[in-house]
């Protein structure tokens, strides 16, 4: 009796499985990118709603808005503040090479400026004998978070990245540190472009200063040549 001897794998089946697992394989692929892509998708809705609901809010409750957007925690959230302000029309000297310019560091050396003004005054009246009070000056407006079940603090996961920020007031798009957009009671914002990504995928956020509607586009849209002065609202 002779043994049969065992078949190995002809080349025509090679080829079938190596076919099939190329299929598997491109699937997952394709699976792991659409759940990707409806990730930045999801954000990007979030995201607009958050502009929307500020826009409203700012003029419904007379009230100044703000969203901050947190590049170096990747987040974002909404803050409120009941104080009148105005932004400046000069650029915002920001760092550059994409670092935001730190309001927050801005704020607390105006106030440590006004108060040695404020104490120069007082010493100078004291040593005439009299009561001087320094000139009044405009406050800045203090944001504080607010809690509102329509808008939570978003921390950004699965891949998806705050990329940057761009509007008038800044000199570059703005991708370190922290980046604002402004909401009037009066019925405007700032006219601005929010990129988010995920890997090479991209939502672009265009957002009207006259309505506050936000346009969300699929991919990488870059500022205009005169995004720094069309649309803009008087005021600011």
């Amino acid at each position: 009796m002779f043994r049969r001897r065992a078949r190995g794998l002809t080349l025509i089946e090679i080829m079938v499985v190596v076919a099939i697992m190329a299929l598997l394989m491109g699937a997952a692929v394709m699976s792991t990118r659409s759940i990707g892509r409806g990730g930045l998708r999801s954000t990007a809705t979030q995201l607009s709603a958050c502009i929307r609901y500020c826009y409203d809010r700012a003029i419904t409750t007379n009230a100044y808005y703000r969203i901050v957007l947190d590049f170096d925690h990747n987040s974002f959230w909404a803050e409120r503040s009941d104080d009148k302000m105005l932004l400046a029309h000069d650029k915002e000297k920001a760092p550059g090479k994409g670092e935001a310019f730190d309001q927050e560091a801005a704020d607390k050396l105006r106030e440590e400026k006004m108060n040695s003004e404020a104490e120069k005054i007082k010493e100078r009246g004291n040593s005439l004998g009299i009561n001087l009070d320094p000139p009044p000056t405009s406050k800045r407006a203090k944001f504080q978070t607010f809690t509102d079940a329509a808008v939570k603090q978003v921390q950004l996961t699965g891949g998806v990245q705050l990329f940057d920020a761009y509007t008038p007031r800044q000199r570059e798009p703005y991708k370190k540190g922290r980046a604002y957009l402004y909401f009037f009671p009066d019925g405007h914002t700032e006219r601005a472009l929010v990129r988010l990504s995920r890997g090479d995928d991209f939502y672009s956020l265009l957002v009207s200063p006259l309505t506050g509607a936000v346009e969300a586009v699929a991919e990488r849209i870059d500022p205009d040549r005169d995004f720094d002065t069309r649309g803009q609202e008087k005021g600011q």
